[in-house]
């Protein structure tokens, strides 16, 4: 596998090369094109010179004035000027010269219909003259530097080039690297171009998410063990007791064991359900259904613990259609109310609410459904809020109630799982208001 720099290097190298065969082809047929143009171009200056010869001409061949006349023709190319019968009046190489006269081209030189001589031009080639062929070789060497300082010039901006961005992708490989082996030092640098830069950046924020996890499963795992640890050895110490003679094998003593039991059996199960919702292949079953019936559910199932306790139990609904997956906004919102049933005072209240916004009321889209619930216990001491739907976190007031601890972090999966938003606040004047909030979406959706 080729590393960046050689692949980004020899790219910018191969690219500039092709473009220099390109430009000297096209620089050679410019060449070609232009020397062809220039032998036309001769050739039709001798015409005209002939033409003037012939015109000026008229009677025998004088040798003296063709002589003079010669000096109107090209130099660099021998000419050979003739009249209408084949004799020769002017020459650049002198009248009386010996020539092949086998392969010489005579090129008739017309007025009108009327042929007024002939004329015979040798070999036009623009390296013929002296100063042509100074001329071409000096091209020749100023191209061929000039395409061997191009090439360096080249080569140098590419490796340069490719060093600029080979080296952050180097910087953002090895990080990721030490990330994928558990081993991450620093943060990665979030420099050079715009997609390397973003592929730091996510690396980093999945980095920290790791640590983070990395910090919380710790965390829980400690937390499980000893929320599961405590009663274990509770009811160990009670059976050997019981075992040992101790205790009397009392049906009050059963029934606190029992009780432990439950307390476990009950954390067991809401680990297992936490750790289903957070699968990420976890999908919602919903459906359409109305929200009195939902609340109405709800009320009868918390009826008995709340007469228990004498409290208040207010309703504020709103008719209209939820779409949700029912079961588990119905574990969610269960979770809350049992929450406040628990923390409320004997002869208390709890405030329960439901609010369609525009467009849920008869099923529509972009509307929203929220539930507010309040109870008038304690209030909940400011530095515990950011820490309420952590798994396992148990607050000053909760610390020696039932419950396992994931009761809220459940309820926030849920409404995670909604695309929705959970927020809690506590003060001593209005209590501990929790509150959901769902988008509604047609069910087809």
């Amino acid at each position: 596998m080729h590393s960046l720099f050689r692949r980004t290097f020899v790219a910018f190298i191969s690219s500039f090369a092709v473009l220099l065969v390109v430009l000297g082809g096209a620089l050679v047929a410019g060449y070609n094109h232009s020397l062809s143009t220039w032998s036309a171009r001769r050739v039709t200056m001798v015409e005209e010179a002939a033409r003037q010869l012939l015109s000026a001409q008229r009677g025998p061949v004088d040798p003296e004035r063709a002589s003079d006349t010669a000096q109107f023709l090209p130099q660099d190319v021998p000419v050979f000027v003739y009249d209408a019968d084949g004799a020769l009046i002017a020459s650049n190489r002198g009248v009386g010269r010996r020539r092949d006269l086998e392969h010489e081209e005579r090129i008739a030189v017309r007025a009108g219909d009327q042929v007024l001589g002939y004329f015979s031009v040798g070999a036009t080639v623009f390296r013929n003259d002296a100063a042509n062929r100074a001329l071409a070789q000096s091209l020749v060497r100023a191209a061929f530097a000039g395409a061997l300082a191009a090439f360096a010039a080249a080569a140098v901006a590419a490796w340069g080039f490719a060093r600029s961005l080979s080296r952050p992708a180097a910087r953002v490989a090895q990080g990721i690297a030490s990330i994928a082996h558990g081993t991450p030092r620093e943060p990665i640098p979030e420099v050079g171009a715009g997609e390397i830069a973003q592929i730091a950046r996510a690396a980093n924020t999945l980095a920290s998410r790791l640590s983070d996890e990395s910090r919380l499963r710790a965390q829980w795992a400690q937390d499980v063990t000893h929320d599961l640890r405590t009663p274990v050895a509770s009811i160990r110490a009670q059976l050997e007791a019981i075992v040992d003679g101790v205790y009397q094998a009392e049906p009050q003593r059963i029934k606190g064991a029992l009780a432990e039991l439950e307390r476990v059996e009950r954390l067991i199960s809401d680990l297992e359900e936490l750790m289903r919702l957070e699968e990420p292949n976890v999908r919602l079953s919903k459906s359409q259904f109305n929200s009195r019936d939902f609340s109405s559910t709800l009320k009868q199932r918390f009826a008995r613990a709340i007469e228990s306790k004498d409290i208040a139990y207010v309703e504020q609904l709103q008719d209209c259609s939820i779409v949700a997956d029912e079961a588990l906004l119905y574990r969610a919102v269960s979770n809350l109310i049992t929450n406040a049933v628990r923390h409320a005072r004997v002869g208390g209240r709890i405030r329960y609410t439901l609010a369609c916004d525009s467009g849920t009321a008869d099923g529509g889209a972009n509307g929203a459904l929220r539930i507010t619930i309040t109870n008038d216990g304690p209030a909940i001491p400011e530095h515990e809020l950011p820490h309420l739907f952590e798994r396992l976190y148990r607050g000053e007031y909760a610390r020696c109630t039932e419950g396992s601890g994931l009761g809220l972090t459940i309820a926030q999966r849920i409404v995670a799982l909604h695309n929705g938003t959970i927020d809690i606040r506590s003060s001593t004047q209005e209590g501990t208001t929790v509150t959901v909030t769902l988008p509604q979406q047609p069910i087809d959706t």
